[in-house]
């Protein structure tokens, strides 16, 4: 039988590719905080309101998103899951894919996350989302002309 700390880490990655927001943040504890790493992204830790206002401006852009497990490490001493994984997904300006690790820290109960390390693949994020952001703004100064 899967450990509470493993079912918690798929229901995760299966909110995911359900791709909805409320699914997403339904699994983090009030206190929970995201950071994507690595650091030198300058990607800064987002509490859930923060996190949750960068998905919603996200989210509409990247469609059939899914979520692939590679390897799943479960640590019980420590209430610790990383997960190896990797994503695909359809966008306006051509295919996403991207590479991660997940380290979910989880609250005693282990059914809720209390920290999220979210590893990218740094050289992908860094060449794909300048490209999408360039795009998306070049389509909203299309539309108020």
């Amino acid at each position: 039988m899967p450990s509470q700390l493993r079912q918690t880490a798929l229901a995760v990655v299966d909110a995911y590719n359900k791709w909805t927001v409320e699914g997403i943040m339904a699994l983090r504890t009030e206190d929970c905080v995201n950071q994507i790493i690595p650091r030198s992204l300058g990607r800064p830790a987002m509490d859930n309101t923060a996190y949750e206002e960068y998905f919603r401006s996200v989210m509409p852009h990247i469609n059939n998103f899914a979520v692939t497990i590679d390897d799943i490490i479960v640590d019980p001493r420590e209430n610790k899951v990383a997960i190896w994984a990797h994503s695909s997904a359809s966008t306006e300006i051509g295919p996403y894919n991207n590479e991660y690790v997940f380290i979910l820290y989880m609250n005693e109960a282990g059914d809720k996350i209390t920290k999220f390390h979210e590893f990218v693949d740094s050289s992908y994020s860094v060449a794909f989302f300048p490209k999408l952001r360039e795009h998306l703004a070049q389509k909203a100064s299309a539309t108020r002309e």
